[in-house]
């Protein structure tokens, strides 16, 4: 019974992970092996030159663009939702219900109607083209955000706050002192996922900035995507999308550990 378990699960891993493996063989062929039908599984030689011309495909500017965007969403985000996440729970305050249902409401509405006021908004402001109409609308959509970090600060021990109240500690330095260190796990999990979601966002730049300046990865990977590759060989398609997958799995992977806590813990030791 034991041995048939593993195997399944060996088998389930091994058919979820079987595109990323023949992405990976496949950035490493040649042009004529990735052409040949049935699919060569294997290269018979390592062609390395596939990410040399990936990487002068996609440019370091835009690399460094994706970063930026990324990184820029994903620190704003968190300087929003943790504290308002913190007041939602602990601070008493009126009107509270109100408030959350508020933060509730935009979840249910599909991206895609929200999408025209959106961009009517960032173009009224003139920020169309430029970072800030790139980050700051996505940046506003942190209810989900508010709801996780206020979910968990709910269940955070009431003792450590009034301990904390009861020596004379504000509400911002029991946030910073008291709360925010405990947090790490739900941060590193949400950290994760918007990291994920940011990185692999395409109709939004799209709209807001798809000039050269602004352009991130997933705006150069579409066009491989079409199929046309009369100007690249799709080997070179295979090692760029594998060069826009790695920092999302470097990503995961130093942040794996506090991720689980995250999802099945309460964050406390």
């Amino acid at each position: 019974m034991r041995y048939g378990r593993y195997t399944t699960i060996v088998v389930c891993g091994l058919i979820i992970a079987f595109p990323l493996l023949y992405l990976l063989s496949g950035s490493l062929m040649s042009f004529q092996e990735i052409s040949q039908y049935p699919p060569k599984l294997v290269p018979s030689e390592l062609v390395w030159q596939n990410y040399a011309d990936a990487w002068d495909y996609l440019t370091p500017r835009t690399v460094l663009n994706t970063f930026i965007f990324v990184i820029s969403v994903l620190v704003l985000q968190l300087a929003i939702c943790l504290p308002a996440g913190f007041a939602l729970a602990k601070v008493p305050m009126k009107g509270t219900a109100i408030l959350l249902a508020m933060f509730v409401i935009p979840i249910f509405l599909p991206a895609n109607l929200t999408l025209i006021p959106t961009f009517i908004v960032t173009l009224e402001l003139g920020l169309v083209g430029s970072f800030a109409g790139l980050i700051l609308p996505v940046v506003g959509h942190a209810s989900l955000g508010i709801l996780l970090f206020r979910q968990f600060f709910a269940t955070f021990p009431g003792g450590l706050i009034e301990a904390a109240r009861l020596d004379g500690a504000g509400w911002f330095r029991t946030f910073f002192s008291i709360a925010l260190p405990l947090a790490k796990p739900v941060i590193a999990s949400y950290s994760v996922v918007t990291f994920l979601t940011a990185w692999n966002m395409y109709i939004w730049p799209l709209v807001a900035a798809p000039g050269p300046d602004t352009r991130v990865l997933t705006l150069a990977l579409a066009p491989l995507a079409q199929g046309d590759f009369s100007n690249i060989s799709p080997a070179v398609s295979f090692a760029a999308a594998v060069v826009a997958m790695i920092p999302v799995l470097l990503v995961f992977v130093l942040f794996q550990r506090w991720f689980t806590r995250g999802i099945v813990g309460s964050g406390l030791e």
